[in-house]
């Protein structure tokens, strides 16, 4: 409640005081953002798993801070500091699945489940390019890197059997078989960034993000599955400018 109330005493004093003319275009801005992702961590590549993939995320709220600063008439220079949480739970039915564990391979073929949740800190960064009378939509392309404060990753053999060689049977799953891969996660992603904006009012602007990762959501060396997995989602984002600094001058 206290944040609440330093944050709206904070909204209306940057609104009163810190402002740029109407009609003028701000050289710098600064935008409290509010928004959700909607994705995870998939298999590459996606038929990797042998079979049918099913993802269900969730929706989690993301809060951040927008900066941008104007370059050109067309371009500006843009970034986020977005702290946020990405849920997602799947399910997939899998032939021969290969495993490896230490010292040995194994195949799984049956119905499996996977859950996973990632606490992050995000930081993208973007080049922008305007369009419209009033710049009024935005082109977004950049990187982006990501520190990840806290990290699960299980899977749930639900029904099935485990065999040493592909099609073989020295074990049925009758019963729920949990693997928790947590401890194999690592700490940081970092990969490429593209969207979408459109200011809707004056201070107001939405848009949509479009996040791909380049690296392997387990540290180096990590080889249990035949596979990578990697971080690919979007989000939607609304933002206000509550600070403008300064008046561009192309």
């Amino acid at each position: 409640m206290k944040k609440a109330v330093f944050f709206l005493i904070f909204f209306a004093y940057s609104t009163l005081f810190v402002n740029v003319p109407a009609g003028a275009q701000s050289l710098f801005s600064v935008a409290p953002l509010i928004g959700t992702d909607i994705g995870g961590a998939v298999p590459i590549p996606f038929n990797a798993v042998g079979g049918s993939f099913n993802a269900y995320p969730k929706l989690n709220a993301t809060l951040g801070v927008h900066l941008n600063m104007n370059l050109h008439n067309h371009w500006s220079l843009g970034t986020d500091l977005n702290y946020k949480t990405i849920g997602m739970d799947a399910d997939a039915r899998v032939t021969n699945q290969k495993f490896k564990g230490e010292g040995m391979v194994q195949y799984f073929t049956g119905t499996s489940e996977m859950s996973m949740s990632f606490t992050l800190l995000e930081m993208p960064f973007y080049i922008k390019y305007h369009m419209g009378s009033k710049r009024q939509h935005g082109i977004m392309l950049g990187v982006y890197g990501a520190y990840i404060f806290k990290s699960s990753f299980e899977t749930r053999a639900t029904k099935g059997f485990i065999g040493t060689e592909p099609d073989r049977v020295d074990s049925e799953v009758s019963s729920p078989m949990i693997m928790d891969f947590s401890a194999l996660l690592d700490k940081w992603d970092a990969g490429l960034s593209a969207g979408y904006e459109a200011r809707i009012f004056p201070r107001v602007t939405m848009g949509l993000r479009i996040i791909f990762g380049l690296k392997d959501i387990f540290v180096t060396g990590s080889d249990f599955f035949d596979y990578q997995m990697k971080h690919i989602r979007g989000s939607v984002t609304v933002s206000y400018d509550l600070i403008r600094f300064g008046k561009a001058r192309y």
